[in-house]
């Protein structure tokens, strides 16, 4: 994939904000971080609940199957741990299937992308899931493993929240009631009714972050003590902040 430096979406923006380093790693050399065992996972995972919606549901069975055929082998160091990791999320699933059934909803979209133009930008993203809510509304959810929690302070920060709103409303003319994230190790959802007060907010950010992307803007340098290239990237420090 050629890199477009006009195009922006959550990933390649939280990048920069954690690190430009990361960020020209990543997005400018296209040198793409190894998956390890936890992101082989939630891909996993979310491949599954994706198949799964969008096959219009089933029954538990359809989606372990879906699960199996998306499995990623990749990040494991032995085989006995891949099968631990494996059965791990079997688990993870059968808890969100039997959650599912009991606290029913109207999945309008699954994996729905969007796109849109902000100035000199396009915007883009894909949406785990979008709800139907009474009133024309609906609700944004997406699916996070759970390894480190959600809170509803994390729903009401969140960057990736608020431009996938902006991105239903923008480029699916949909209207907005709700945000909030889905814990699949819980699980659990957590969310809150949508404020479109801090749109303009987002956008100045998407903007001022787009500006620094294009003048490829290093002056700074994130925490390499938590940098998922760390061991890769030329200008780690040891304990660097």
């Amino acid at each position: 994939m050629i890199f477009d430096p006009f195009e922006l979406n959550y990933s390649k923006v939280r990048a920069y904000l954690d690190c430009p380093f990361l960020y020209r790693y990543i997005y400018v050399e296209r040198r793409f971080q190894p998956p390890t065992s936890f992101s082989s996972l939630g891909l996993s995972v979310h491949k599954a609940l994706a198949r799964f919606h969008a096959g219009k549901g089933g029954d538990l069975s359809d989606l372990l199957a879906h699960y199996e055929d998306a499995w990623l082998h990749q990040g494991y160091a032995t085989a006995q741990e891949s099968m631990e990791f494996y059965n791990r999320g079997a688990r993870v699933l059968e808890n969100w299937w039997l959650h599912f059934q009991e606290n029913r909803a109207q999945v309008l979209y699954s994996e729905k992308s969007f796109e849109f133009p902000y100035e000199k930008w396009r915007v883009k993203g894909t949406i785990d899931r979008v709800d139907r809510m009474p009133g024309g509304l609906v609700e944004l959810i997406d699916y996070k493993m759970g390894f480190e929690g959600r809170t509803g302070e994390d729903v009401a920060g969140s960057l990736q929240l608020s431009i996938y709103a902006i991105g239903l409303s923008r480029a699916l003319n949909l209207k907005v009631g709700a945000i909030g994230y889905f814990v699949l190790t819980g699980p659990s959802k957590v969310s809150m009714l949508y404020d479109p007060a801090g749109e303009e907010r987002t956008l100045g950010l998407l903007r001022e972050t787009g500006e620094k992307m294009l003048a490829l803007d290093m002056s700074r340098k994130g925490k390499c003590g938590r940098c998922p290239v760390r061991k890769l990237c030329a200008e780690f420090e040891e304990g660097g902040e």
